[in-house]
């Protein structure tokens, strides 16, 4: 068989390569005195040969895109943070912006708006404090505010 399945003598890598192709396919010597063909046997090895590449081509595939998505998730780990926001009474009063015009409804409105773009849960862990900070701000500044509107609404009547 070794000498049917490749030109260069016994021994060589390729020779051995294909020998073993030939092997893992289920082709023996004996299908040679069954009537297959040598070209049907090489025929055999080479798709079996085939068939191993595309699978280490894969396997090569796989392993790329596992790296790709490992140094992403440390290039995001690595990161220089975002600038903060401050976290001061005056920079979150100005963010806000409460005006004497704004009714009940708007105070609540911008409270989730503000929760929605501040909120620590929705913040990287190294962000939350700080976002916790500046919630219990924005909220203390609004609730001053609503308690202001009630008050005023109560004493109209």
């Amino acid at each position: 068989m070794r000498v049917l399945l490749r030109n260069s003598g016994p021994g060589t890598a390729f020779g051995d390569v294909l020998d073993a192709a030939a092997q893992a396919a289920g082709v023996a010597y004996d299908d040679l005195r069954t009537g297959h063909s040598a070209r049907a046997l090489r025929g055999a090895a080479s798709s079996h040969l085939q068939q191993l590449g595309d699978a280490v081509k894969e396997s090569r595939q796989s392993m790329l895109r596992a790296s790709i998505e490992s140094y992403l998730e440390q290039l995001g780990e690595t990161r220089t943070p975002r600038r903060r926001r401050p976290a001061d009474v005056d920079a979150i009063a100005d963010e806000l912006a409460i005006g004497a015009h704004m009714s009940m409804a708007d105070l609540n409105r911008l409270r989730r708006e503000f929760a929605l773009a501040n909120h620590p849960d929705r913040t990287d862990s190294s962000e939350r404090e700080n976002a916790t900070r500046r919630m219990m701000i924005a909220n203390m500044l609004i609730d001053r505010a609503l308690k202001l509107r009630s008050s005023q609404r109560s004493s109209k009547t």
